[in-house]
């Protein structure tokens, strides 16, 4: 996918913006605080249907307005559309050449991967860090996943309400069972192809995953040696080889024996929401034996290893987003990270404040565009 112009009314801290942007790489640069992020936040909305920032739709509205306009033209497998995205407090509207659509087909038509400090944080942060990086990669690989992730999350949802108003006594435990019975075969194959979906994804990225952290880590005290793996914990057991059956069955008994528990807490405690992705750095835990150079090096090289599974699967490389990521490397991290940019054929948007960042760069098709006061100055 290539964005060639983007169109903002009230959007974050901005009243209204057009601007046109280059095929290649485009920087957005200038101090803190100025709306950087938000430029970038507003394109990836097309990419997630969410932002990749806290928040509800409140927050991207820009104050005393009661609705913003979010405008882009990109391409798409030769095709041109004109996407529009309406904000008001209470819904998002998506629409593709006038036609409303949705979330999942945003997924599956548009397709980008976000860098930012957070997901660099990823492995030391807690588990719903690391589920989100694994989804977002799952999705990329197979749009199809979008749907299952969705559907998924809405009988996750149903679920929850039903164990959450027998905690609270406004449903008889006995009304609760029978409807949690008829909604259990849904839920656990729901979970059951999710959960499986994610070792297939995190199984078929691996070979990539070390080649891009021999990249990274290259000179790093023999770090380009060290073989990573990963653990798929399930109720503290690693489920990476499990076929689907198997899968299905664990999971089944795990909700059985957890239903009573479920029915004091009021929410599910079974389910792929519950479930942990654990980077293992020489068979050893990353979260507890590696430094912050080597966890971010971690999360580079699975980024890095998802933008080339995307292009074997897809034939292209998907849209690329820093947001001031570049300045949280070391020099030899930043330096693989931006030999590794040139090698491949895709658009990539950077926020930055480093003013000599482009010269990094040795490409011709480039443009620089400065945020300063919630306006934009393209240099």
């Amino acid at each position: 996918m290539i964005f060639k112009e983007i169109k903002l009314k009230n959007f974050r801290n901005f009243s209204e913006l057009s601007t046109k942007f280059s095929p290649r790489i485009n920087f957005f640069i200038g101090q803190n605080g100025q709306g950087k992020t938000n430029l970038l936040e507003a394109l990836y909305l097309f990419s997630n249907g969410d932002s990749f920032r806290y928040g509800d739709n409140s927050v991207l509205i820009k104050d005393l307005q009661n609705e913003s306009l979010v405008q882009v033209v990109a391409e798409s497998k030769d095709l041109n559309y004109d996407l529009k995205l309406i904000l008001q407090k209470s819904k998002k509207t998506f629409t593709a050449n006038d036609k409303k659509i949705s979330v999942g087909e945003l997924r599956k038509r548009f397709s980008s991967i976000l860098f930012s400090p957070e997901s660099l944080s990823s492995i030391k942060e807690a588990g719903d860090h690391r589920r989100e990086l694994v989804d977002e990669m799952l999705v990329s690989l197979n749009s199809s996943s979008a749907d299952l992730l969705w559907d998924y999350k809405k009988a996750l949802k149903v679920r929850n309400k039903l164990l959450k108003d027998s905690c609270e006594g406004i449903t008889p435990k006995n009304q609760t069972l029978a409807l949690l019975e008829s909604l259990e075969p849904l839920f656990l194959r729901l979970a059951s192809q999710l959960t499986y979906a994610r070792l297939q994804a995190l199984k078929s990225i691996l070979p990539e995953f070390n080649a891009a952290m021999r990249d990274i880590s290259q000179g790093s005290e023999s770090n380009d040696k060290v073989e990573i793996s990963v653990d798929y914990s399930v109720s503290g057991e690693n489920f990476m080889q499990k076929t689907y059956e198997q899968v299905h069955e664990m999971l089944n008994k795990r909700i059985l024996e957890l239903r009573d528990a479920e029915l004091s807490f009021g929410a599910s405690l079974v389910g792929p929401q519950k479930h942990d992705i654990i980077f293992l750095y020489g068979q050893k835990d990353s979260r507890f034996y590696c430094s912050q150079g080597q966890q971010r090096a971690i999360i580079l090289s699975f980024k890095m290893a998802q933008i080339v599974n995307h292009r074997r699967v897809h034939g292209f490389y998907p849209t690329l987003m820093l947001d001031d990521v570049l300045s949280e490397l070391d020099e030899s991290k930043r330096t693989a990270l931006i030999n590794f940019f040139h090698e491949i054929n895709t658009q990539i948007f950077i926020t930055t404040t480093d003013l000599t960042l482009p010269q990094s760069f040795a490409l011709e098709s480039y443009s620089v565009m400065e945020v300063k006061n919630s306006t934009l100055i393209k240099n």
